[in-house]
């Protein structure tokens, strides 16, 4: 019974030392401060941009294999920069794609306003429309 017992904590210890190891190396990026003022940027009008999705069964056919996104990577670099407050849906970023697609040579998008309306049954069918409304810049 005793050689059991011992055979038995041998194994568990044998099993901890032998787990998946998982082995890393990262590096920290610099905090980047990059000060411009308003003279530093040459804005546009105030232009807008639309987007629709409909899903039926709370899928999106229309973008199930392919989507065009204006959106920002929190991990480090951004893909368009957004000065303001800002809400990530996924309309919201078929939006802002539109607008910088329909305005290419901009850099910043400012300040966007979002006017969304949902129409339909949830779940079942649901629209929702999403106009977004913002100044353009490009750094001088």
């Amino acid at each position: 019974m005793k050689f059991l017992k011992s055979l038995l904590i041998l194994i568990a210890v044998a099993i901890m030392f032998t787990s998946c190891t998982i082995k890393s190396h990262s590096m920290k990026t610099p905090n980047n401060y990059v000060e411009f003022k308003k003279d530093d940027f040459e804005f546009s009008k105030q232009v807008s941009g639309e987007a629709t999705q409909v899903k039926i069964c709370g899928i999106d056919f229309a973008r199930l294999f392919e989507q065009k996104l204006g959106e920002v990577d929190v991990a480090g670099a951004m893909q368009i920069p957004i000065i303001g407050s800002f809400i990530a849906t996924k309309v919201n970023l078929y939006a802002l794609y539109n607008i910088m697609k329909d305005n290419p040579g901009y850099d910043v998008v400012f300040y966007p306003q979002f006017e969304t309306e949902k129409t339909g049954f949830p779940f079942f069918f649901t629209t929702t429309k999403v106009k977004v409304t913002a100044r353009l810049a490009k750094i001088k």
